[in-house]
């Protein structure tokens, strides 16, 4: 296996090559426990699913950008990403959780188009800083049994909180997640894309992983962190002009959708958690593509500007309807299952829970349903790069494929 590895880094510099030997050396791997005595191990097919979704994303970078050191980047930040799902040792699972930062901020800092991309870097290294002490503290504080990388042992809530708060800001749920937006908004389109289908699921996965150690009684905390992050980033999504920072707020009001499927403790919600992250990850990173396209094409981001896809291309018009309707959990699309049987858990679990994920519900749909309907008509021409919605199909087919149901129940 190590071989295969050395092969893959030796076509780094041919982004093509790296993906099909990258995608060939991840098939392999998902069977094989140990790579010649490093200590890395698929140990769950949870993060084989999620790397393969972060292959896909590189697809898309690739298919689609034409800066080559913007691809380099992405091909670090994928590699860091998938060495983060397969660690067997805490503090490697925390040192690739903290590199993923690098090729991000070096994307926002080389490549963002406004001045504000400094203080979206600011944001971002203090968010990560404050956040990650904590976890180092009660890491180095402890014994040796915060080595391994599954925390089924019974702990306090303080220092659950306090190991949970660094993935929190990756996660993100709503009171850290003022970075987001910024940086969102700021960076270019391919590290809006590995933002969003990518970095966030590092925060969801390693919260995964402490999941074990959560106790019942402390839960009240968590879903009030929950329900507030799914109403108020709703709420800021329909104030919204600007389509990127748009597509930014949704992605924080579906990570609180997630943190509230992870809280119900059900093994159906597992299923439908893992289910949101994949299908958020291919939706909001075809969204952050086609947002970017207009803007490239037309110099605006603005949503009342956004129009005359019509006449441009059908093609486009389909598939930004699709992407689009998928982010707001229409059926038979995958985040509609997820949500659908999250939602069966919570009644069971408490039902005023039913209350609060409607009038989630009618925000999101609205805020999705003004965007689709004010970009579709109008009556100029814009051309549009239509090159990588070519690679954006098999995603497509990803969010709306029954495959999946068959997979997970």
């Amino acid at each position: 296996m190590m071989y295969l590895f050395l092969l893959v880094l030796f076509f780094f510099y041919n982004p093509f090559l790296f993906f099909f030997f990258f995608f060939f050396f991840s098939f392999i791997s998902i069977n094989i426990y140990c790579w010649g005595g490093l200590f890395f191990f698929f140990d769950s097919f949870v993060f084989s699913l999620l790397i393969l979704m972060s292959l896909f994303i590189l697809g898309v970078v690739i298919m689609s950008e034409k800066n080559f050191n913007l691809i380099i980047l992405s091909e670090i930040l994928v590699v860091m990403c998938v060495f983060f799902f397969i660690p067997v040792n805490i503090i490697m699972l925390y040192v690739f959780f903290e590199f993923s930062m690098f090729p991000i901020l070096v994307m926002i800092l080389g490549y963002g188009s406004q001045i504000e991309k400094i203080s979206s870097s600011y944001y971002l290294i203090f968010y990560a800083s404050l956040c990650s002490f904590p976890f180092l503290f009660v890491y180095f504080s402890s014994d040796l049994s915060f080595m391994l990388v599954y925390f089924d042992f019974f702990l306090s809530w303080e220092v659950v909180l306090i190991l949970s708060l660094s993935f929190m800001m990756k996660f993100p749920v709503y009171f850290l997640h003022l970075w987001l937006p910024k940086a969102r908004v700021e960076a270019p389109t391919t590290a809006s894309m590995l933002l969003a289908g990518l970095l966030l699921k590092l925060g969801t996965a390693g919260f995964m992983r402490i999941l074990g150690s959560l106790n019942f009684i402390h839960l009240n905390f968590w879903f009030i962190l929950a329900f507030l992050g799914m109403i108020l980033a709703s709420f800021c999504c329909i104030f919204q002009s600007d389509s990127k920072s748009l597509a930014a707020y949704s992605s924080v009001t579906h990570m609180s959708f997630l943190l509230l499927s992870f809280l119900f403790m059900f093994m159906s919600s597992k299923t439908s958690s893992l289910m949101l992250m994949l299908s958020h990850g291919y939706t909001s990173t075809i969204m952050f593509y086609l947002i970017g396209e207009f803007y490239h094409s037309s110099g605006s981001r603005m949503i009342y500007y956004m129009n005359s896809f019509f006449n441009s291309s059908i093609f486009m018009v389909v598939v930004f309807s699709f992407v689009f309707l998928s982010n707001s959990g229409v059926p038979p699309s995958l985040s509609f299952v997820s949500e659908f049987i999250t939602i069966s858990s919570g009644i069971s679990f408490f039902f005023f829970s039913f209350i609060l994920v409607f009038i989630y519900f009618v925000f999101s749909f609205y805020y999705s349903i003004y965007l689709i309907t004010n970009c579709l008509m109008g009556k100029n021409l814009i051309f549009f790069n239509t090159w990588g919605l070519g690679f954006s199909i098999p995603l497509i087919f990803m969010m709306y494929n029954i495959f999946w149901i068959t997979l997970f129940i």
